[in-house]
């Protein structure tokens, strides 16, 4: 009668912990899919990016030589957010690049007399241009997708099953778009 006890008492251990793990990869299973689900909002947001930058490109490709340091640090990042075998650590970098030396282009040509001369490029140089880049900037910044990856992170690292799913189930945490 003891042998039946005790192999009962291990069937039921080995359910129980089989039970737990199920339930950990599942559970995070989903949750990990439905931060994924918000990846595509920011891969909208970034496209919006890319577009106001090539804008900002067609106006100085006018007025400055594409030899330009800042012309073409702005071309190469925009060439890590278009491309799909970029991580996003990387993307997020050069989003930041992206807004620096895009203001720099921007500041850089509303000083040349040739974009003063031409109403319609000063126009776009001081005004229109430089909100489209902030208004871009904010939206990708505040990306639902960001928040998402950055508390399912959060909750992963702080319990049993997140550990579980990280050490033993091969479940990643997300990558964030924030550049350090």
């Amino acid at each position: 009668m003891k042998l039946k006890t005790g192999w009962a008492f291990v069937l039921m251990i080995i359910l129980v912990a089989g039970s737990v793990i199920f339930g950990a990869y599942r559970g995070w299973s989903e949750e990990r899919s439905r931060v994924n689900e918000t990846y595509t909002g920011l891969e909208s947001m970034l496209q919006t990016r890319v577009e106001s930058a090539y804008n900002v490109l067609a106006v100085a490709k006018r007025h400055v030589p594409e030899t330009d340091e800042t012309y073409a640090s702005v071309k190469n990042e925009l060439s890590v957010l278009e491309s799909a075998s970029q991580r996003l650590p990387q993307k997020a970098e050069a989003n930041e690049g992206l807004t620096k030396d895009a203001a720099a282009l921007l500041a850089y040509m509303a000083q040349l007399d040739s974009v003063k001369g031409d109403e319609r490029d000063l126009m776009y140089v001081t005004s229109y241009l430089p909100q489209m880049l902030a208004e871009s900037e904010a939206k990708t910044a505040g990306a639902a997708y960001n928040q998402a990856a950055a508390e399912f992170n959060a909750r992963m690292k702080g319990t049993f099953s997140g550990w579980l799913a990280r050490t033993l189930l091969g479940i990643r945490p997300a990558e964030e778009f924030i550049s350090k």
